[in-house]
């Protein structure tokens, strides 16, 4: 009995010892949980509460910046840039979106840290840095994924006003696409109008010539005779011919102009359509994509290098926000919570063995019983097949002797009956006799 309890207490979990030390504040509390810690082991290390303290802020920190940033990506990708006031649709999305992102990376940064594998010291081996390469690299990553929509939001006067020379360029690459159809419009006018004097004018001479011809009749002519007389014939035979003239040329002239204003009008659809095109095309310049490009042109070395140097130094911040962790556990040292831990880690796998020796040892016995009883029973069936084979064989010989003796019996009743045909049935042939 004593010899079992002093097992068990050997057997005791480190973490039995937590009723012997107090809770450390909520803040520790909680930025151990963002570290992803073994709480009860590092309550007894107060070394150690800072170190870890630090590393769950780090994680806790980066998860705020990515619910902006996520937020803010997927407010600039939903919203109506036209609209003052949103729907409240986008704003409880944005919100939705922005909380999953962020409990996301903090998953993510959480898992990355806690699974670094370190050797203890404080120099990154390459074994540390061979086994902590892909988390550096999605570390990397994540950094700039949330660092770009920052840098939007950061750089927002600079990129509305490149969003506007965006959407005046292209406003201006799309009119010059339009161009032929507008100058097809112009001509069309410019026939319309040719049309229109060419009847003008044949109206004119017309009118001019009707005119003579009344003045000459009134006395008022070259000739300065009243009434009709030959010139004066001659002027309305001319003004009639006119006349005719002016009413072919104005029926050509409708027909045709009839057939311009058709063309014309679908000119004019064609024009309007595509003016209505390119304002929504050019509206549509004040998404995520539009200030996205806008962003790279104002901080492209070419345009700024100031910008540039102050982008990449947002983005590195970032990055390295993210790295740090990960860089942090390769160089931290083994400390006392390290130690109980890995102590612990050693007691459950030892425990674990000597768990799965005894099940083998329970298997194993359990498997020796059982070849025994097998043994047992098939000895036992043996047995009882031995002594029926005994009981049969013994059954077999009684038999056979009183079929002897039945037999027996029988021969002799034949010698009594006719012993001389029992003789010659039963005496054999000579040698030398081969007949019949």
């Amino acid at each position: 009995m004593s010899q079992n309890r002093t097992t068990e207490m050997r057997q005791q979990s480190i973490f039995d010892s937590e009723k012997f030390v107090k809770r450390c504040g909520a803040l520790n509390e909680f930025l151990w949980i963002c570290a992803g810690v073994n709480r009860k082991v590092l309550r007894q290390c107060p070394t150690d509460y800072s170190k870890y303290a630090g590393i769950g802020g780090t994680i806790l920190s980066t998860a705020i910046m990515a619910m902006f940033s996520g937020g803010y990506a997927l407010f600039s990708i939903f919203s109506d840039p036209n609209k003052e006031i949103q729907d409240s649709n986008v704003y409880i999305m944005t919100g939705v979106f922005a909380v999953f992102w962020s409990l996301l990376i903090f998953n993510l940064d959480r898992f990355m840290v806690n699974t670094m594998y370190s050797d203890g010291t404080h120099k990154i081996t390459g074994e540390e840095l061979k086994g902590g390469l892909p988390r550096i690299i999605l570390a990397i990553f994540l950094g700039l994924v949330i660092s770009t929509p920052i840098e939007m939001r950061i750089f927002d006067d600079k990129i509305q006003a490149q969003v506007v020379k965006d959407q005046i360029a292209e406003r201006k690459d799309m009119d010059n696409a339009n161009k032929p159809l507008a100058e097809e419009i112009e001509k069309l006018y410019k026939s319309k109008e040719r049309n229109n004097n060419r009847v003008d004018s044949a109206t004119n001479k017309w009118t001019s010539t009707r005119e003579a011809a009344h003045r000459e009749a009134t006395g008022h002519g070259l000739s300065g005779k009243v009434g009709i007389g030959k010139y004066t014939k001659q002027l309305e035979e001319t003004a009639e011919k006119q006349e005719k003239d002016v009413n072919r040329i104005r029926a050509e002239i409708n027909s045709t102009n009839k057939d311009i204003d058709n063309r014309i009008k679908e000119l004019r659809a064609k024009q309007s359509e595509s003016d209505k095109n390119i304002d929504i095309s050019v509206n549509a310049m004040k998404g995520f994509t539009a200030k996205f490009n806008a962003l790279h042109k104002v901080t492209s070395p070419s345009n700024s290098m100031n910008l540039f140097i102050a982008r990449i130094c947002i983005m590195l911040l970032f990055v390295a926000i993210e790295v740090i962790p990960t860089l942090f556990k390769m160089m931290m040292t083994s400390g006392p919570y390290d130690d109980l831990l890995r102590a612990e880690k050693h007691r459950v796998r030892v425990l674990s063995d000597k768990r799965i020796s005894d099940i083998n040892d329970d298997v194993n016995t359990d498997v020796h019983i059982s070849i025994e009883k097998n043994k047992e029973r098939v000895e036992a069936e043996l047995q009882a097949n031995k002594q029926v084979l005994e009981k049969l064989a013994a059954a077999q010989s009684s038999l056979l002797e009183e079929a002897i003796e039945l037999w027996k019996e029988e021969e002799l009743s034949k010698i009594r009956n006719n012993p001389s045909a029992y003789i010659q049935s039963s005496n054999p042939r000579p040698l030398g006799n081969t007949e019949p």
